[in-house]
C-alpha cells in the first residue's frame, strides 16, 4: 500500500512557517520509506511529526494506514483504535474524492474487529499512560547498495531505522563506486530525525597513449594534451572522445566509463593526405633547389670558359691547329659564343628550378599550416543521449594537385594548382 500512502500524503508548498513544508516533506518521505520497509512504528512517528508541521488530510490517511499495518503485526488494540480514528478524521476532512473509498473500506474491515474486542471485554484504558516519545534516526539514500554505519557499528543496508539516545551521533554511508560520506548529528530527544544522504559518484580514470602534442577533447571540451602526466578524471557515463593533432586524421569515438573505472586507450593517428602532399612538395622543392644549384654552378663554369676565350681573343694569344689566323679567330669566336649560349641556357634552367622550388616550398608550407583536423559539431547532450549513435569520423577532403613550369618572353617560373 505504499502507493496509496504516497498518493495520499503529498505535501503542498506554502505555509505560515517558512521551513515547515520542507521539513514536513522530509519527514513524510522518511515515513514512506519506513512504511515500505515494514518499520511501521517508525512510519507512524514520522507521519505524525509531518502532520504536526503540515496538517494535510493525506498525511492523516497515511498515519491511519501505518497504524492499521502495525495492528496486524503486534495485535495491539491501541493501534486498531488509532487507525479507525485516523480514517474517520480523514473522512471528516475530505467530504468528497481523495481516498474516501479506501478509508471507508478500511473502516468496514476494522470495525468488526473492534466489536469483537469490545465483546471480549477489551476496552480502552480510562487514563492512558503517556509514554515517553521514542527518539529515532532514519538514514536513507537514493544510491543503490548504500550501507549505513551508525557510531562505528556494523554497516547495514539503507534505509536504516534505529532507536537511539539523544545527543551526538556519527553516520557513515558507503556504496561501491561512490565517495564515502560521514555526517555528525546532534539528535534532540523525542521524534524522528531523518537524514537523506546523496552520495557523489567517483569519477572514472581515462589514460590515453597517442602521439605527443595531440589534443584530447571530451564532449567538445578540451581536457588535456599528450603525453598525459596522469589519468584524466571523467564523469561516469557515455562521452564523445576526440583526439586530434595537426596533420593527422581526427580520432572520434564514443566511449563509456563506469564509476571508479580505469580505462586505457592506445590511439594511432593516421596521417592526412594533405600532410602527405605537403611532405612531397617539401621533398620536391628541396630537389629543385639542388638541381637549381647544380645548374647555377654549370652556368658559372660556362661563364668562366667564355671569359677565357674572350681573353685569348683580345690578347691575341690564342693557339690553333690551323695556320690561318682568320680560321683561328673564327675558332675562338665560336668557342666564346658556344660557352655564352650554354651559360645562358644553364642560367635559365637554374632560375626555373629555383623558382619552382620557391613555389613548391611555399605551397607545402601553406598546406602544412592549414592542415588542421575538423571535428563534428556534436553537443554534449547529443553525445549522452542513449539513442544517439556514435558520431562518424569526419570525412577527409579530396585533394588534387598539379604543377607545371611557366616560360615566356623575359620571365620564367613554375605554377602549382590544387583543389582541396
Amino acid at each position: 500500500m505504499l502507493a496509496a500512502v504516497l498518493a495520499a500524503g503529498t505535501l503542498a508548498p506554502g505555509s505560515a512557517r517558512a521551513q515547515a513544508p520542507d521539513q514536513g516533506k522530509v519527514l513524510f518521505n522518511a515515513g514512506a520509506q519506513a512504511y515500505e520497509a515494514g518499520q511501521f512504528p517508525a512510519a507512524i512517528q514520522a507521519f505524525e511529526q509531518a502532520y504536526r508541521l503540515s496538517a494535510r488530510p493525506g498525511i492523516l490517511f497515511s498515519v491511519a494506514q501505518a497504524h492499521r499495518k502495525q495492528y496486524y503485526v503486534a495485535r495491539q488494540p491501541d493501534d486498531l483504535r488509532a487507525a479507525m480514528k485516523g480514517y474517520r478524521d480523514y473522512l471528516a476532512q475530505v467530504p468528497q474524492g481523495g481516498r474516501r473509498s479506501d478509508a471507508a473500506e478500511a473502516l468496514a474491515e476494522l470495525e468488526p474487529l473492534a466489536s469483537k474486542l469490545e465483546a471480549a471485554g477489551v476496552t480502552a484504558p480510562a487514563a492512558p499512560v503517556q509514554a515517553a516519545p521514542v527518539t529515532r534516526l532514519m538514514v536513507s539514500s537514493q544510491t543503490g547498495g548504500a550501507l549505513v554505519s551508525l557510531d562505528g557499528g556494523k554497516p547495514a543496508e539503507a534505509p536504516l531505522f534505529a532507536e537511539i539516545k539523544p545527543g551526538k551521533h556519527s553516520v557513515h554511508v558507503t556504496a561501491p563506486g561512490y565517495v564515502d560520506e560521514t555526517h555528525d548529528l546532534d539528535v534532540a530527544a523525542g521524534g524522528i530525525s531523518p537524514l537523506d544522504v546523496r552520495l557523489k559518484e567517483k569519477p572514472g580514470r581515462l589514460s590515453i597513449h597517442a602521439l605527443a602534442q595531440a589534443q584530447i577533447n571530451l564532449d567538445g571540451r578540451f581536457v588535456a594534451s599528450t603525453p598525459l602526466s596522469q589519468p584524466v578524471d571523467v564523469e561516469p557515463g557515455r562521452h564523445l572522445l576526440a583526439v586530434t593533432r595537426n596533420g593527422y586524421r581526427a580520432y572520434v569515438h564514443e566511449i563509456e566509463i563506469g564509476r571508479d573505472e580505469s580505462k586505457t586507450l592506445e590511439i594511432k593517428l593516421d596521417t592526412t593526405t594533405q600532410r602527405t602532399v605537403s611532405s612531397v612538395l617539401f621533398g620536391t622543392g628541396a630537389a629543385a633547389v639542388v638541381v637549381g644549384g647544380v645548374l647555377a654552378a654549370l652556368s658559372l663554369q660556362q661563364q668562366g670558359q667564355a671569359q677565357a676565350f674572350q681573353t685569348m681573343q683580345s690578347s691575341g694569344t690564342a693557339t690553333c691547329a690551323s695556320s690561318s689566323s682568320s680560321a683561328c679567330a673564327a675558332y675562338v669566336q665560336s668557342g666564346y659564343t658556344d660557352h655564352v649560349s650554354a651559360r645562358d641556357a644553364y642560367r635559365l634552367d637554374a632560375g626555373i628550378a629555383l623558382g619552382a622550388a620557391v613555389v613548391l616550398g611555399g605551397t607545402g608550407v601553406a598546406l602544412f599550416t592549414l592542415d588542421q583536423p575538423t571535428l563534428p559539431a556534436t553537443r554534449r547532450d547529443d553525445a549522452l543521449r542513449p539513442e544517439a549513435p556514435a558520431a562518424p569520423p569526419p570525412r577527409e577532403r579530396s585533394m588534387e594537385m598539379s604543377a607545371a613550369p611557366l616560360l615566356g618572353p623575359g620571365f620564367y617560373g613554375a605554377g602549382v594548382s590544387g583543389r582541396f
